[in-house]
């Protein structure tokens, strides 16, 4: 570029600049319709402040996903402008964090995002769900914890995100995306939390709503090979809400959440990933047809709809308020991860959607699934030493959910039947939600004084000093055998009346 046509460049620049308003809120500006080389370009103009520096932030780690992902690894061309479009200096100081001098005269902040799906359609290693994707007109899933940041040295604040899309293109979200015109939308969220917490899906919309109690559920869909599947994928999943919404005591507690699916046709077999989120859930599917994609969402979609109990209406200070970049991780993954699992496999037995037999097998299964980990580990030291510890991380969704199996006999027993973990996690639903945090060092005591003295050494002994679990105490309890040589678990022939009425509360069958 030539002197004068730098000059007139600049020029334009520091108009629009001018032309903006600083104010409370984090100011984004995304545009999807010049995506090239599977990057978009990112502007911000940062909320008023006073700092003579300011350290910005892209998250190592988000929540529900514990391993370091280092998002910032997608950002590139970083640069900061102050009022006459003048290039400030940024020194970038790791893979995560940029540090501004003179942030309080900064006018713009701009950057290039990488997408990074591809990788994973390509069985990439080290390739993560919570990446974003760009394919220029045709589809973007943007995950903002790898798009967006914030300053380290701010309190929260919260954040209008403005995206040029292209026209006829929906924005499907759990949040509500404003259109200002054909191919403009507006977003706003309270805070960072709220922001990463509720990813989008752009792309002409294939969508279908349905209502299922008082919450309003978007089932929304994209594929290339394939359109107007929503319906279909929405009929299966609004039959497994209803369930969930009986199984959780006829309510469901969250007034809106979406589905997001995408689809690709891979010659190498079904890949499925799927990423919680409080009122949402992003699932990736590659299959050369869409045969097995209802049966395999439900799979995934039935865990992840569950994460509605916990972590977004139960959960430590830590998640409440989490570090994306150096985390306090909680000690209570046994109940984020594990807890989860159980109740996603609990479910369909005591609604009687399966059988007790398929129940059982899929006990087996969890059973068998222990043996490839380290069973005399704690599961709250596991937890906190979650990045450590990827090689045990699994074993949350097998002895996991089996702590959670011995627990709700052990409830239905103290209880005489009339209480087990569906109705102590309704209890921890009603002394915490949404917006308050338990400390992660009481939660055993809460729950504890929420239910039996004997429930305290439950927890000392299975979660927090990795005894071996007791299983064939448990299953004998309400009338089932369990071979621990052959980890089979069979019905007894002649049980008593006493298991079969604590086999009865237990699952209804």
């Amino acid at each position: 570029m030539n002197r004068f046509l730098f000059i007139i460049a600049m020029l334009v620049f520091s108009i629009k600049l001018s032309a903006q308003v600083q104010t409370d809120m984090y100011q984004y500006n995304i545009d999807l319709l010049n995506v090239r080389e599977d990057k978009v370009q990112v502007t911000l103009l940062p909320p008023k402040n006073h700092l003579r520096e300011g350290k910005f932030v892209i998250p190592r780690m988000v929540p529900g996903y514990y391993d370091a992902l280092n998002l910032g690894q997608y950002i590139s061309e970083f640069q900061a402008f102050n009022k006459k479009g003048t290039p400030i200096a940024v020194n970038r100081s790791d893979t995560n964090t940029w540090v501004i001098p003179d942030l309080e005269h900064i006018a713009a902040i701009t950057y290039k995002v990488s997408g990074g799906w591809r990788h994973l359609l390509e069985h990439t290693p080290g390739a993560k769900s919570p990446e974003s994707m760009f394919k220029k007109d045709s589809v973007s899933i943007i995950n903002y914890s790898s798009v967006a940041g914030y300053f380290e040295e701010m309190p929260p604040r919260p954040y209008q995100v403005t995206i040029k899309k292209n026209r006829g293109f929906y924005a499907s979200s759990a949040l509500n995306y404003r259109q200002q015109n054909d191919t403009t939308d507006i977003v706003s969220a309270a805070d960072y939390r709220r922001l990463v917490d509720a990813p989008v899906l752009y792309c002409v919309p294939d969508t279908t709503w349905t209502q299922v109690g008082n919450t309003k559920v978007l089932v929304s869909f994209y594929s290339k090979e394939h359109s107007s599947y929503s319906k279909v994928l929405a009929a299966k999943l609004k039959t497994i809400l209803f369930h969930q919404q009986a199984y959780l005591g006829g309510r469901l507690p969250v007034d809106r959440y979406a589905f997001l699916i995408y689809h690709e046709k891979i010659p190498k077999g079904l890949l499925a990933d799927g990423l919680e989120h409080n009122n949402s859930t992003v699932c990736l599917y590659g299959s050369a047809t869409l045969d097995k994609l209802p049966e395999a969402l439900i799979g995934v979609a039935s865990h992840e709809f569950f994460h509605i109990l916990t972590p977004l209406n139960i959960h430590a200070e830590e998640v409440q308020h989490f570090n994306f970049l150096n985390p306090v991780l909680s000690r209570h993954l046994w109940l984020y991860e594990g807890m989860t699992e159980y109740a996603t496999i609990h479910m369909p037995v005591k609604q009687k959607m399966i059988s007790i037999q398929a129940f059982l097998k899929t006990v087996e299964a969890k059973i068998k699934g222990m043996d490839g980990f380290d069973n005399t580990l704690s599961m709250t030291e596991m937890s906190t030493n979650a990045i450590k510890m990827q090689d045990q991380y699994m074993n949350f969704y097998q002895k996991g959910a089996l702590i959670g199996l011995c627990l709700d006999i052990r409830l239905r027993e103290l209880s005489n039947g009339k209480m087990g973990t569906q109705e102590l996690m309704q209890k921890l639903i009603k002394k915490y939600g949404p917006e308050k945090a338990f400390k992660d060092a009481d939660l055993f005591q809460v729950m504890t004084a929420l239910t039996f003295p004997e429930i305290r050494r439950f927890f000392k002994d299975y979660v927090e000093e990795g005894q071996p679990i007791p299983l064939k105490e448990s299953l004998q309890k309400v009338g089932l055998d369990y071979d621990d040589v052959q980890k089979t678990v069979t019905e007894m022939s002649n049980p008593s009346p006493g298991q079969i009425s604590l086999r009865k509360a237990w699952i209804n069958q």
